[in-house]
């Protein structure tokens, strides 16, 4: 989905809209190189099956074990892929709804300090808040149906988001058990490598709510300058 273009970005700045393409682009690249590296690391694991199934029962094994260590090797890959791509994929989602909730609002432009730290890795519980928002405060421009599936998709990523948060709290090694201790931190702070990712609980959903984000901003600034107009005499 490319960028929207934003030939009269006002109210926007033009910090705020450079940060919102600098994400969007970035999540575009790091979610194809996710997919990538995921089929790469399931197509070694699925070949080393095949190649265990005809050396069965003879002493060398080198095909096997190699496609094994090819498949770990991927498999690392893949984990540090997808949890650059959670970095940025939950810093977008949170960075956009942060943009259209003051859009929607009639709230101040955003500060440069404050965009610069809302595009790195929002804390869980500063996701959790911005996926807590409902459509009808956000997509003011969109009909009742549409609402109902932003807000269908919106609770699916808040669950998986819980989701992550309980499965850390029983990861031990370093990871606190408390709630609140697990929501003030990051999902990369809580990731353990001996076990499976945490980002595994949502990171699809939150590449794709992420993406919707600077083009639900464009479809908001277009019905605030359609009502904006006078109207027009009758002829």
């Amino acid at each position: 989905m490319d960028f929207p273009e934003f030939a009269d970005p006002a109210p926007l700045t033009a910090f705020e809209v450079e940060a919102l393409r600098a994400l969007h682009i970035t999540l575009q690249d790091l979610r194809h190189e996710h997919e990538s590296a995921l089929a790469l690391s399931h197509r070694y694991f699925r070949a080393e099956g095949i190649a265990r199934l005809y050396t069965q029962g003879r002493a060398l094994t080198h095909h096997p074990d190699a496609l094994n260590q090819l498949g770990h090797l991927a498999g690392d890959y893949e984990r540090g892929v997808g949890l650059l791509t959670w970095r940025y994929a939950s810093a977008a989602a949170v960075f956009g709804t942060t943009l259209l909730e003051r859009l929607v609002a009639g709230r101040a432009a955003l500060t440069a300090a404050t965009v610069t730290t809302l595009c790195e890795e929002p804390t869980l519980g500063h996701l959790r808040d911005s996926l807590s928002i409902p459509s009808t405060a956000l997509l003011v421009a969109q009909e009742g149906e549409d609402q109902k599936s932003h807000d269908a998709e919106r609770l699916e990523l808040l669950r998986a988001v819980e989701g992550a948060v309980e499965c850390a709290a029983e990861l031990g090694d370093g990871v606190p058990q408390d709630a609140a201790a697990l929501w003030d931190g990051r999902l990369t702070d809580w990731d353990r490598p001996d076990r499976d990712p945490l980002y595994e609980w949502g990171l699809g959903k939150i590449v794709r709510y992420a993406h919707q984000m600077p083009h639900e901003i464009g479809r908001y600034l277009k019905y605030a300058r359609s009502r904006a107009l006078p109207p027009q005499p009758r002829t």
